[in-house]
């Protein structure tokens, strides 16, 4: 049976009650377009619009606009000033989220093992592979984490996000738990896992209590938040340049924004932009000191 609602609506309702329920993570994820990238532009000739928008444009003063390399400076101020006053970064996250299917009739392949309609996702040889890259090369700089939904429909799903039990509403596995698999499944959310194809029983994982339980690598100890980023981004492009699959569209989005490699940070979330382009995975920080989080956080897509 096919799950009716939309991933983009599950994800979006997952980082958004991520993001609210605490005040340990930092999500750049997918709330505000265009925040860091350059996604639209207009072109109007409307002088009360130019006026309103603080550029007076006359007969004898046409408004030239603003040289992108000067967007790119205000930017790279912005990001490290937010950056330096945040808490200590403790570890990346990375989010792969999946649609189920809900398999309801004794046909399904995994049907002997619940013996009771179940939820199913694939685990893609191409994806697999680039995730248990990064866990391997990052170690425990890097959680990296299945998240699939155990719900039917659009009602379902809105009235999980009504109520803020996205996250009790979902199954979670790390990604190396699945590595020698074809396939996930589960009957509900907080229930353990049967993954396939040689069948192996995965105990229950909650999430909140993995995460907020990591600690800095000691790889980082000497490290600043700024260091942190910077040296996970570059991994980032070390490991996909070697990915058979990705590595080319990669550069080429990469080539784009090419011009920005002096400005460091902004370069990091441009870079990472395109990296969640290409995988659909959600970049995530958690930080060490939860006090000092007073809920800054800055958003792409």
């Amino acid at each position: 049976m096919r799950v009716t609602f939309e991933e983009k609506t599950y994800e979006s309702y997952f980082n958004n009650e991520l993001d609210n329920r605490s005040k340990i993570y930092f999500p750049p994820g997918q709330y505000q377009e265009g925040f860091l990238g350059f996604d639209s532009s207009a072109f109007t000739e409307d002088i009360e619009l130019w006026r309103y928008l603080g550029h007076p444009w006359l007969p004898n003063l046409p408004f030239e606009g603003i040289k992108l390399r000067r967007i790119a400076d205000e930017m790279e101020h912005f990001l490290s000033i937010k950056i330096r006053n945040m808490p200590s970064i403790s570890v990346n996250l990375l989010f792969q989220y999946k649609k189920p299917e809900y398999i309801t009739t004794s046909l399904g392949k995994e049907w002997n093992k619940w013996s009771q309609p179940y939820y199913r996702y694939e685990i893609y040889r191409e994806q697999q592979e680039l995730l248990m890259n990064i866990h391997s090369k990052l170690g425990d700089r890097v959680l990296v984490i299945y998240a699939s939904p155990a719900l039917l429909s659009n009602d379902e799903l809105v009235n999980a996000h009504m109520n803020r039990k996205i996250i009790e509403f979902s199954n979670f596995r790390k990604a190396s738990e699945l590595n020698t698999h074809h396939r996930n499944t589960y009957i509900k959310a907080g229930n353990y896992s049967i993954a396939c194809s040689d069948p192996e029983f995965l105990d229950n994982f909650d999430l909140i209590n993995e995460i907020n339980n990591f600690k800095r690598s000691k790889t980082d100890m000497d490290l600043n938040n700024i260091d942190i980023i910077n040296n996970f981004r570059n991994s980032l492009i070390e490991l996909i340049n070697k990915d058979l699959y990705i590595s080319n569209s990669f550069n080429k989005l990469n080539e784009k924004i090419s011009e920005f490699q002096n400005h460091e940070l902004l370069y990091t979330f441009l870079v990472l932009k395109n990296f969640r382009l290409l995988t659909g995975m959600q970049w995530v920080i958690k930080f060490e000191d939860e006090e000092k989080f007073k809920k800054k956080r800055i958003h792409i897509k």
